[in-house]
């Protein structure tokens, strides 16, 4: 399911954290990493925060991956995991101004609807998303969308430079056709990547001559819609608090050979209703 946040804020000062992929409940959750930045958060009067998935590991009895073992004393079930993620994210919910549902979220939607139940206790009905969300601020000023995601990063150049690069390619080509937002935000891969907008050079006529410039595409109305080109647009791959392997049992990530990723989120730095940086924070 889509839907569509519209909202009026003050954009001339936000910081916006995007969180995903906690897997609460999971051993492989950070919890002190998440702690860490959500007290950033809190002292933070600046701070906004977007959620777009994952919120718990919730795997039932009956899959493939269900195992005990890697799952915290005390959170074995989803009704237990809703409730401790629940409380995690209590400090930080009157910030919230979206709150997106990921994969492992939506299979469990058949025994327990954890957004619903995170939402309702947490009084942020208002701002409940859905795998993909557009936040919408002040009639169009800013336009963000948020997909949890599915497919897999490409890891096929050898060297760690090209591939890097390939992958915020790929982001950006995955990405753009799904809409029109000044960032484009992507989860579920665990990857913490950041594409700005792309920079070119160009001769301009001038006069009798022409100059050379630099310069970034803007945003231009096609019939009375505002559309942001897609080389104008930020896209980015919002990072995990879950980790990539363990010691004392058998993990999903570990069999699947996932590559190890950082316990990372982002952070949007909007100044006058524009994005003007977007950075990792890496714990």
């Amino acid at each position: 399911m889509s839907r569509y946040i519209k909202l009026n804020l003050d954009l001339e000062e936000i910081d916006l954290y995007h969180f995903s992929d906690l897997h609460v409940g999971s051993k492989a959750f950070h919890e002190d990493a998440f702690k860490e930045v959500r007290e950033d958060v809190i002292d933070n009067p600046k701070a906004k925060v977007i959620f777009n998935g994952d919120a718990t590991e919730g795997k039932t009895i009956d899959s493939s991956h269900f195992n005990p073992e890697g799952l915290k004393p005390g959170q074995l079930n989803i009704q237990k995991q809703a409730d401790y993620f629940t409380e995690l994210w209590r400090p930080i919910a009157d910030k919230t101004i979206s709150f997106g549902e990921g994969n492992h979220d939506m299979y469990l939607m058949p025994n327990y609807d954890v957004m619903h139940n995170v939402c309702k206790d947490l009084n942020m009905e208002a701002v409940r998303g859905g795998y993909q969300t557009w936040v919408d601020i002040n009639e169009g000023e800013l336009i963000l969308f948020n997909w949890h995601g599915r497919p897999a990063l490409p890891r096929g150049a050898k060297d760690p430079i090209q591939r890097e690069a390939n992958q915020r390619a790929w982001l950006k080509n995955r990405l753009e056709g799904l809409g029109s937002a000044h960032a484009m935000y992507m989860s579920h891969t665990h990857a913490c990547l950041i594409q700005p907008p792309i920079e070119k050079y160009s001769l301009i006529p001038s006069g009798e001559n022409v100059k050379g410039r630099y310069f970034k595409e803007s945003e231009y109305m096609i019939g009375g819609e505002k559309f942001i080109p897609v080389d104008a647009r930020w896209y980015v791959n919002t990072g995990t608090f879950r980790r990539t392997g363990m010691f004392d049992y058998t993990d999903y990530s570990e069999i699947a050979g996932y590559a190890p990723a950082p316990i990372a989120c982002t952070k949007t730095k909007i100044r006058n209703g524009k994005i003007k940086k977007i950075k990792k924070v890496i714990l």
